[in-house]
């Protein structure tokens, strides 16, 4: 059995894929580049932080995507306030689930 889990490098990512890998299940963790992260790469230490919690690491460059289609496109408009952190996982779980399906 194989996992996809969405991971950030935090410590809550990492229990989570901790506790599914602990089942004997096969997980990819897997990082979107939405461009917020700041200048430096982080690749590398989210790849380690991956594999101390016995996983694989892939990071998705998202950016491109990810501006045109949630911060200048939302699809259910801005609403009353701003706030895209809603869209933006909303996306990250779209983006996801293509990845399953394909």
């Amino acid at each position: 059995m194989k996992a996809l889990a969405l991971f950030s490098g935090g410590l809550d990512s990492m229990l989570a894929v901790k506790l599914i890998v602990s089942q004997g299940i096969e997980v990819l963790a897997l990082n979107m580049d939405i461009g917020f992260s700041g200048k430096d790469d982080k690749s590398e230490i989210m790849r380690r932080r991956a594999a101390a919690a016995g996983a694989d690491f892939k990071s998705v460059d998202i950016r491109s995507e990810y501006l045109r289609q949630v911060l200048f496109e939302p699809k259910y408009g801005y609403g009353k306030h701003f706030n895209p952190c809603i869209d933006c996982h909303g996306y990250m779980f779209k983006t996801a689930l293509a990845m399953l399906q394909s």
